[in-house]
Formats: structure tokens, sequence, C-alpha cells
């Protein structure tokens, strides 16, 4: 199969049993996901950080077996972070800080199979209604891209939206 045009017409659940059913691989899922990130993120700039080699490494490895198993997951630039990677949080205090450890909720995202392809933008620090952190710039909204993606969650609503 090359790509996998159907990805948007499920959820987590129905990517994670389509690879359980052996529909489609986890690298597919991966992949499609890759390329719909690389086609939308230019105009609405929702991912900040790309860790497309460690997601392909992880299913190299063999990710868990759990209720997702081979599901991408892109994680918010705030609060929840991974070993080695950083934790920016949309400001330039925290630019380049690089964490040590997992939190337990990132560790808990993997056990359940989740392949973590990269990080969303959020409002510097989270204390803002849009995200528009001087570090990451403006994030648009993909149905109107003269509009804030607005709140906390801004990358992450723009990549959903963007579907």
């Amino acid at each position: 199969m090359s790509g996998f045009r159907e990805y948007d017409n499920y959820d987590a659940l129905g990517l994670a049993a389509l690879g359980r059913n052996g529909e489609v691989s986890a690298i597919e899922l991966l992949e499609e996901a890759i390329n719909r990130t690389e086609k939308m993120n230019p105009a609405i700039n929702a991912v900040v950080q790309f860790h497309y080699d460690e997601a392909r490494a992880a299913i190299n490895a063999g990710l868990p077996d759990g209720p997702f198993t081979g599901v991408p997951f892109l994680l918010k630039d705030i609060f929840v972070h991974e070993a080695g990677q950083t934790l920016e949080m949309g400001s330039r205090m925290a630019e380049g800080l690089v964490m040590p450890n997992d939190t337990e909720l990132a560790a808990r995202f993997r056990k359940a199979g989740l392949n973590i392809l990269g990080r969303t933008t959020t409002p510097e620090l989270g204390y803002c209604a849009t995200a528009e952190a001087v570090l990451y710039g403006t994030t648009h909204n993909p149905w109107n891209l003269d509009h804030s993606s607005g709140g906390s969650s801004g990358g992450s609503s723009a990549m959903v939206a963007a579907r």
C-alpha cells in the first residue's frame, strides 16, 4: 500500500484496530502522518519539533502492544516531556531546554503504543488565549489562515482541524 489516504476516516482507536488486523502497518500510518504534517505545517505553523527519525526507530525497535499501538501522535510543547528532547513551552526563556527524563504521562503514552512524531505549538508558557508565541510565531487556523488557531492547544487543534 502506498500511503494511507483513508487515514482521516478513522480515530485513534480505529487506526490501532486497522494495525492490529494487519490492514495497515505502523510505518504506513507514520508516513501518512508525516506527509500530511509536511503538507499542512508550512501554512499553519502548528508543529515546531519533528521527531520523524525517532518515530521510525521506535517502529523498528518494536512498539509496545497497547490499545493505540502504531498510532502517530503529536505532543503539545508544554508540561509533558521526553528524555533527550527539548521542552520550550513557547518561551524564549526555555529555548533549547533539554529534558533529562520522560514525564509519567509521556511514558504512559508510549506504553499505550502511541508513536510520538513531534511537538505542537502553544502560547508562551500556556498563558495566552491564542497560540502566538514569539518563539514560534503565529499558529494559523487551517480553515482561515488570517486567524490564529487560538487556545492553549493551538498547534494541536490546528493539526486536528487540518485533518
